[in-house]
Order: structure tokens, then C-alpha cells, then sequence
């Protein structure tokens, strides 16, 4: 796997009225479906993907040619041979729609809700591809996320772009890129690493941010 992936699947509607919290026959419900047929005539989520060798060294790891430094990185990856590093996200397309909704705050809200659920539509069979086609032995998929804890911070960001080819190559395919706080634009954009695991994980099991809408496992503690 060394590709570019647009995607032409769309969320469920209901999943977005669900995640909005609005009641399906509500006035609230309509203007979402309104603004949900706007962006199925433009949106063109993307997956950008490399599979990539691992080399373990005494106190740092190295992603291809991309050394990190992280000793909890190092900890997650030492039994992985290979990975595959990866940007999503919702599309410049829905990013440009959304930003002619600025000054109505509902539809703002509803256009955010609809761009992240972009995003979380192409995470599942970009994950079961990587499951199927590149990590084919028994074991659980699990991710590392820049940012998403303090062990590899959201600087790493740099790091990850690297590995993709730069931020140069990664906006001209997807167009991603990073700001000076290395926050991504689309703002509804993920990235991370992925990996074969002996027993699940999810980065959620080390963070703190119990209230955290987009948890998807209990804090453990470090």
C-alpha cells in the first residue's frame, strides 16, 4: 500500500442528526438534511497511506528514514516490522463549503458535524483494508495519533508528514496542511500510525480528558 484513496461512500444522515442531537422531525433535522445534500455533491474525503519498514534501536525507532525519538513510540512498535503511517481527512472541498456558513451559527455547527462525520466515514474501510491487505497475520490494529497524548506530542506532527513525503507532496495530494501549531487544515483531519498489536489498544486508555466526546476506551492510568 503506497496510495492515494478519494472516497466516494457518505455518513449515514442518521448518524449525523445523532451526533447533532437533533430529533429527526425537528425544523433543526431540516436544515441538516438540506446542508447534508450541499455536500454530498462535493465531498471527496481522502486517505493518503504508506506501508513502512521499522527499525528498532537501542533508545529511538526509525519510520523508513523518519527517526522518532519517543521512548513510548519505541515501546509500541518494537515487535512491528512494518507500518503504515496515514493522513484522512474530510476534504478541501467540504472544508471550502463549510467556510460559506460562517455567520450562521447553526449551520456552522451542523456543517462541522457533517465534515467530522466525513472523516469518521472513511476510517472504517481504510482501517479494514490495512487489516486485510497488509497486516494479514492475527493480532489487533492499533493506532498512535500525534497529539493525541502528551508520550508523542502534536509537534511529532512533522515527523508523520515526513514519512508521507513532506508537507510539500502532502498538500499537493491531499491538500493537508500544517499550521505553525501543527494543527492540520482541513480542520477535520487525523493522521497517525498504525500497527499490529498483540491485545487492543486505543490511545484513550492513557488519556486523562474523561469527558472527552470522541472516547473509545477507559482510562488506565500510564
Amino acid at each position: 500500500m503506497d496510495n492515494l484513496t478519494v472516497y466516494s461512500t457518505h455518513p449515514q444522515f442518521d448518524a449525523i442528526l445523532k451526533y447533532l442531537h437533533f430529533e429527526p422531525d425537528s425544523d433543526q433535522a431540516e436544515i441538516a438534511e438540506e446542508l447534508f445534500d450541499e455536500a454530498k455533491k462535493i465531498a471527496a474525503p481522502k486517505t493518503l497511506a504508506k506501508v513502512l519498514p521499522v527499525t528498532v534501536n537501542e533508545k529511538t525507532v526509525f519510520v523508513a528514514d523518519t527517526e522518532i525519538t519517543y521512548p513510548y513510540v519505541r515501546k509500541m512498535l518494537a515487535d512491528n516490522k512494518e507500518v503504515v503511517a496515514y493522513i484522512s481527512t474530510c476534504g478541501v472541498e467540504l472544508e471550502s463549503w463549510s467556510l460559506e456558513k460562517k455567520g450562521d451559527p447553526l449551520e456552522e455547527f451542523v456543517a462541522d458535524a457533517i465534515k467530522l462525520n466525513y472523516l469518521y466515514s472513511v476510517q472504517k474501510p481504510f482501517r479494514e483494508s490495512v487489516k486485510n491487505d497488509v497486516f494479514k497475520q492475527s493480532g489487533y490494529l492499533a493506532s498512535l495519533n500525534p497529539g493525541s497524548l502528551e508520550l508523542w506530542p502534536i509537534s511529532e506532527q512533522k515527523n508523520l508528514f515526513a514519512m508521507l513525503g513532506g508537507e510539500p507532496e502532502v498538500k499537493e495530494k491531499i491538500g493537508v496542511t500544517l499550521a505553525e501549531s501543527f494543527l492540520m487544515c482541513p480542520t477535520k483531519s487525523t493522521s497517525g500510525i498504525l500497527f499490529l498489536s498483540e491485545k487492543e489498544y486505543e490511545n484513550c486508555e492513557l488519556c486523562p480528558r474523561l469527558t472527552c466526546p470522541n472516547r473509545r476506551a477507559k482510562f488506565k492510568g500510564e
